[in-house]
Formats: C-alpha cells, sequence, structure tokens
C-alpha cells in the first residue's frame, strides 16, 4: 500500500481536479492507494475509482486499517483501542457443524476445500436419459502428444447384448459379466487384443445367425478394429519374422499364457497372470504363477520375472522370458520339466539326503550362491521356522485360482489391475514371534512332541502333469556341512550312499561295536523305553568316547549314524557362543530339529562346556546348568567325546548312560588303519606286507595315518600313477620330524 497526500494525489492524476465526484470533495488528509489484490483483506473500506486515469491496480481507501501488516489509511482517523483481555474461543468449543465444498483446484497434491456452495453443480452427463440408452460411450481425451488433438481414452459398454457378448469373449476370465451396470475398457485396449481372434468370431457367428445382437456387436467391434488395426498389423508383421520391439513386449503375455523362463541350467516354466512397464527402471514386469510347497501344502505361488529394456528389435527365443508356444524344442521342454516336477514332489516333507552343487541363501536383502558337496535335510517348515519367515502365501490349486482377471469397474483404471504387481508380504514383529518360538520350544522338548513315528508321504496323484510342469526348482532345508538354513536345486539332489563297511571296519576293542549298537537300536525301540520319575526326563541316552585324539571316537559315531541310517548333527562348541542364554537358545533350536529329525548328536570335545564347576567362574556354571537341564529331557542320541574325562563336572557325569575309554593304538591296530585306508586306492606292487609291517611301527595316530594316505593320493595322482611307497615315504620325509624312513 502507498500513502499519498492530496495534492500530490491530484498533481499525479490532473483531469481529477475539476471531477464533481463526492469522493473527491472530501478528500481525506492522506490518501491509500491500495493493490487490488488486498481487496480480499480490506473489501469494506475500499472504493474502485472511475477514472480511467487511475490504474486499475489501485484503488482508494479512507477507512483506518485494522491490519497489522499495513499502516492506516489516513493520518487523522482515530483507532479503537482493543480490548486485550478479551480470549479468543478455543479450537472446536463451539457446539456446531461447518459445512465445506470442493473449490476450484489450486494444486494436483490435495483438495480446495471452500465454504461456498458450488453453483455449477449439474447431472453427469453420463446419467443423462439420452446418452445412457447408447449402446456404448466413446470418451475422447486431449492428447499432449503430437498427432492427433483428440484420442480415445475409453469405451463404456452400456448394451445388454454387448455384456453377453463381452461375458463370451472372456470367458476364461474372472471379473466380468453380464449383471455389471457399466463395463468399461481403457485404452490401450490390450485385453481386447488378446480376445481378438475370438471376439471375431463371435461376431461373425452371431451375423451368420442373424442374431439379435449382432448389430450392437459389429459396431464394438468396427470401432475397435479402427483403434487397434494398426498396432495388430505390426504385432503380425514382427511376430512373422520372429522377432519383437521392446514397446509391443506386451502382446506376448497374455494372461494365463504358459510362458518359459531361461534360469541357469534351467528352463522354468510359469502361468503369466499380467505385464506392466516399469518405466523408471526400464523393464517389462510379468507377474507370475508357478507351484510351490510350504511344508503343509502344494499350492501357487507368485513371483515376477523381467525383461530388461532394449533398442531395436530382439528374437522371441532370445529373450529372458517368451511364450512356451515358441520354444524350439517344447515337447522335450515339457518332459523334463515334468520329471523334475515329479521329483520335487517326492521329495515333500522331511527327507535326509545326499547333496552336490550350488546352494542358495539371502543375506542382507541379496542372494549368495556357494557350492556344497555333503549331506542334507530337506525340511521346508522348519526352514521358515529357523529364519523367521513368513510362509509364501499359496492359492489353491483348484481350476480357477490362477485364472486370469480382468477390472472392468468404472472406479478403477483398467491398468491398475490388470498390472497389478506381486502382493506385498505380510508384516509381522520378528522379537515378539522369536519370544513366542522359544516358549514353545523349550515346552516341545520337555513332552518330547518331536518323537513321533514318521507318516507315509502323502500320495504322488496330488499333482496333475500341468501343475507338475510349473514346479519350482528349488527345496528348502538345511545343510549339515555348512550348518545354514539354504535353498537347493532338485536336480542335484540324490539318495545316500551308505557306507555299510564303517561299522565293522571299526578298530574297537572286543565288545564294543556290540555294546554301542544295542544302546543305539534299543533307544529307537519305543518298547524299551524307560522314563524317569519326572515325566519326560531321562529318556534320551547320552554315550561318553574318552580317548586321545586319532582313536576312531568320531569314526565310531559316523559309523553308528550310517549303520542305523540317521543323520549325524555334529555340535560344536564354537556353534553355541560364550554366554549362557545363546548357549540355551541354541541348544534348545539343535534339540527341537534333530528331535525331528529322529538324527544322532555329536558333541565333539564336549569338556569345553562340561568342565567341572567352580565358584570362581559363575558364568560357566550358567552354562553347565544349561546343560544339566536341557540334556535331562532331550530324547535322542548323543555321542560325547573327550580326552579330558575327568574334568567333566560330576553331576554330568551321573547323566552318562555309557562311557567308553579309546586305548591308545598298537601296532597291530596301526597295520589295520593303513590298510583300510589305502585299500579304496590303486596301489602298486611296492605296497607290500612288508611295507604296512614298516609302517605300523610309526607313532601315529588314525587321523594323522588318514591324512597322509590323502596326501599321497593326491601326490600319485599328479604323477598319473598308482600309490606307492615312494609316495607315502615323501609325504612322511615332509610332516614328520624323524627323517629314519628308509627301508
Amino acid at each position: 500500500m502507498f500513502a499519498l497526500p492530496p495534492s500530490l494525489f491530484l498533481s499525479l492524476f490532473p483531469s481529477l481536479r475539476n471531477s464533481t465526484s463526492a469522493l473527491l470533495l472530501h478528500l481525506p488528509s492522506q490518501i491509500d492507494l491500495l493493490p487490488l489484490e488486498s481487496l480480499t483483506y480490506r473489501r469494506s473500506r475500499l472504493r474502485l475509482m472511475s477514472s480511467p486515469e487511475i490504474p486499475a491496480m489501485f484503488a482508494i481507501s479512507n477507512e483506518p486499517s485494522d491490519d497489522p501488516g499495513m499502516p492506516s489509511g489516513t493520518g487523522d482517523s482515530k483507532s479503537t483501542p482493543s480490548n486485550t483481555t478479551q480470549q479468543q474461543p478455543s479450537d472446536g468449543s463451539e457446539c456446531a457443524i461447518q459445512t465445506l465444498y470442493e473449490g476450484p483446484p489450486r494444486c494436483q497434491c490435495r483438495k480446495n476445500w471452500v465454504e461456498q456452495y458450488p453453483e455449477d453443480l449439474c447431472q453427469a452427463v453420463e446419467e443423462q436419459a439420452g446418452i445412457k440408452q447408447k449402446a456404448f460411450i466413446k470418451r475422447m481425451r486431449k492428447n499432449h502428444d503430437d498427432g492427433k488433438p483428440l484420442i480415445l481414452d475409453s469405451i463404456v459398454v452400456q448394451s445388454s447384448s454387448l455384456k453377453q457378448t463381452l461375458g463370451e469373449v472372456f470367458r476364461e476370465y474372472k471379473g466380468i459379466t453380464p449383471s455389471l451396470q457399466k463395463v468399461v475398457f481403457r485404452s490401450p485396449f490390450r485385453p481386447l487384443y488378446h480376445r481378438w481372434g475370438l471376439f471375431t468370431e463371435i461376431v461373425e457367428r452371431q451375423k451368420r445367425e442373424d442374431d439379435e445382437a449382432a448389430a450392437h456387436s459389429v459396431l464394438l467391434y468396427d470401432e475397435l478394429k479402427k483403434e487397434l488395426d494398426d498396432v495388430m498389423s505390426e504385432i503380425k508383421d514382427q511376430l512373422h519374422h520372429g522377432v519383437i520391439t521392446y514397446k509391443l513386449l506386451w502382446a506376448l503375455f497374455e494372461p494365463g499364457v504358459l510362458i518359459v523362463v531361461p534360469q541357469g541350467k534351467h528352463e522354468r516354466f510359469y502361468i503369466a497372470e499380467s505385464c506392466q512397464y516399469n518405466r523408471m527402471d526400464g523393464y517389462l514386469s510379468i507377474n507370475v504363477n508357478f507351484v510351490d510347497w510350504d511344508g503343509k501344502s502344494f499350492g501357487y505361488a507368485r513371483s515376477t520375472v523381467n525383461i530388461p529394456r532394449y533398442d531395436g528389435t530382439q528374437s522371441l527365443t532370445s529373450l529372458s522370458a517368451y511364450p512356451a508356444r515358441l520354444h524350439p524344442a517344447q515337447d522335450e521342454a515339457r518332459a523334463k520339466a515334468i520329471d523334475r516336477g515329479r521329483n520335487f514332489r517326492e521329495l515333500r516333507g522331511f527327507q535326509y539326503k545326499a547333496y552336490s552343487g550350488s546352494v542358495w541363501t539371502r543375506v542382507g536383502g541379496s542372494e549368495l550362491e556357494r557350492n556344497v558337496d555333503g549331506r542334507i535335510i530337506v525340511d521346508a517348515l522348519s526352514y521358515f521356522d529357523a529364519k523367521n519367515e513368513e510362509r509364501p502365501s499359496l492359492s489353491d490349486l483348484g481350476s480357477d485360482s490362477i485364472a486370469p482377471k480382468i477390472d472392468v469397474n468404472e472406479d478403477h483404471h483398467f491398468e491398475d489391475e490388470y498390472n497389478r504387481g506381486p502382493v506385498t508380504p505380510q508384516i509381522y514383529d520378528v522379537r515378539t514371534r522369536e519370544r513366542e518360538r522359544e516358549r514353545i520350544r523349550q515346552r516341545r522338548i520337555q513332552n518330547g512332541e518331536f518323537l513321533v513315528e514318521k507318516k507315509d508321504p502323502e500320495p504322488s496323484s496330488d499333482l496333475t502333469d500341468e501343475q507338475l510342469l510349473l514346479c519350482t526348482t528349488r527345496l528348502r532345508g538345511y545343510s549339515l556341512k555348512l550348518k545354514r538354513w539354504v535353498q537347493f536345486d532338485v536336480d542335484n539332489i540324490s539318495d545316500i550312499a551308505w557306507n555299510e563297511d564303517a561299522f565293522p571296519q571299526l578298530i574297537l576293542p572286543e565288545g564294543f561295536q556290540n555294546l554301542i549298537l544295542s544302546f543305539v537300536e534299543a533307544q529307537s525301540d519305543s518298547t524299551l523305553a524307560f522314563d524317569d520319575i519326572t515325566r519326560g526326563k531321562g529318556m534320551g541316552i547320552i554315550i561318553l568316547l574318552v580317548g586321545t585324539p586319532g582313536t576312531s571316537k568320531t569314526l565310531t559315531a559316523e559309523a553308528v549314524a550310517d549303520k542305523v541310517r540317521k543323520p549325524l548333527y555334529v555340535l560344536s562348541a564354537g556353534e553355541l557362543g560364550q554366554d549362557a542364554t545363546n548357549v540355551e537358545h541354541r541348544l534348545s533350536e539343535i534339540m527341537e530339529l534333530t528331535q525331528k529329525w529322529d538324527a544322532i548328536v555329536l558333541f565333539d570335545e564336549c569338556d569345553v562346556f562340561l568342565q567341572e564347576r567352580s565358584t570362581s567362574n559363575m558364568a560357566h556354571n550358567e552354562i553347565v546348568a544349561v546343560f544339566l537341564r536341557l540334556l535331562g529331557y532331550y530324547r535322542g542320541i548323543i555321542f560325547m567325546t573327550t580326552n579330558r574325562a575327568s574334568s567333566i563336572d560330576s553331576a554330568f557325569q551321573s547323566r552318562i548312560h555309557l562311557t567308553l575309554h579309546y586305548p591308545e593304538l598298537n601296532i597291530v591296530a596301526t597295520e589295520k588303519i593303513w590298510r583300510q585306508f589305502t585299500s579304496q586306492l590303486e596301489r602298486d606292487e611296492t605296497m607290500t606286507d612288508k611295507t604296512y609291517d614298516w609302517l605300523a611301527e610309526l607313532s601315529m595316530n588314525g587321523r594323522q595315518i588318514k591324512n597322509t594316505v590323502k596326501i599321497s593320493a593326491l601326490l600319485a595322482h599328479k604323477e598319473k600313477a598308482r600309490l606307492g611307497f615312494r609316495h607315502t615315504r615323501t609325504v612322511l620325509n615332509a610332516t614328520r620330524e624323524e627323517h629314519d624312513y628308509c627301508i
């Protein structure tokens, strides 16, 4: 606002000097010129000058201002003092309703609410009687790109006969029924492209049969043909030459079509559900369905396959996903996938198997791959529990559970549903779930709930060939070698080659083998179970093997496990940690799993945790107490090894059912071990009885002999020769201090 004296004001506008305007006859001592945008604040005190010489952007005020941001309009006007003691009413204190209406938009991010009732309300044009009678409505919108000023936005089908026809066109789809009041299709009309062949057949049939619906059908058909003709011709030409552009990739993936996706050494088959372009990251995202196992049942799972953006055209079969009908050897690829699906089906539930190949695990949001060769436990249910992962949300294997879906409602943009992404995983509190799992685990251990009789697998006819074709190539479980929960490749899983000769060949004192075997077999016989006074206690067997390193203590447990064909879980001190709380948590998990798997536990060098308690080491005392309590409720078989039996806590010694002392190897035992390890290899004529007699004289334990033979075999293999004494002598000279081995 600008304040001017009257004389200066009249000098600026001289034509007003002779004006008879009442306003100028009563000029105030100071004239305020206000910008018109201030009218909203000063409307009651402003009057516009009619003279054209006064700029339109100004108004004159002769009233004092009460706006603290503006000076007073007149210099001599008297202001009324305000009542500083009066309090403004607090928010929400008035018992009344205020109605606001949507006003003209100020921005795209929010609505503009105003007090004035909108005066331009009228009935929606599509609700007018004349328009509602039309077979369908064409909605045209402004084109903001180059080309036509108006383009087709959507088609609203109102004709009941057209709805019937479209219901037949999309008969395999869910979401479209003749009972809908309106059926809305939006540009670029991809579903109608996918069903164009069937739509054409139905229209031709209606015309031949002089069907009453033919007129409406032809009307819609002709309108859509004008819209789709160019793109259909372009797609047809590209497919004829076996190529496709990135812009037209969507045309390959009709909802419900079987597609093939090369993944490593496999060719996976999926059912396409929908697709959409991710313009920000530059790829076509295809939502797909496949068959998975969640530990309890089979069902359809969802995933996403992406095809990165590319320039020009690309060969159809070189794409990272393409329709299975285009596969150059479709029958062979299908047969291979179905066979793999049968293996997947047979490996459901709990399985103890051998494995050689890549395994996968997720760490920090990324997938890590590594190679492993050893024995595994296939157990999807325990996999999800141990990794705190929600089981996949599987759809029923019913015929319509993965039927194509279509949304033709007015309230939803067609592309939103047609191109929807994967289901958002359920959010849960990891800490709360872990505490609950720990409580349940302790109760199960005490009640022995995991020692249940194995049930036969479900009938093998529960999946059709088409469902076997869609089975995933990965199974979830535990690697006994890596001590990790991982995913396995179905093709790399095989039956275990049991070492039947390991137990009979053990070099043990007389009677040891029968004694050990009788304990282990008795534990598997429920009729021989002997319970403690306290229910659930004393149902397991603990066998302590005492001896110096290399006297076959560990080999005994391994041979027994193969003899009775049970998994062997090797427990090490490093796996449990140093804190009593961590030890209890981890030991509880291991006991739960090994009881469920009916496995034998081997606790090597147990004296690290179970040595005698003392008043000076309270942390160690807590760990011993944890072992005493949990092992008291364990119902499986535990082998423990030590070379310091006297250091084990006396309270724990009373819980050991059988203690076996392994003597030092004598000459006879040493010679047997040398012969056993070398008998598995091709030997030359230098490995004679005299050689074995000489080797038996060496002061070596079983582990040292095994390592020497292994290195000697590697040396012979490098020379492409059979194992001979010269290889063994070279290794001995390199690894031992004495060098008097020449015969």
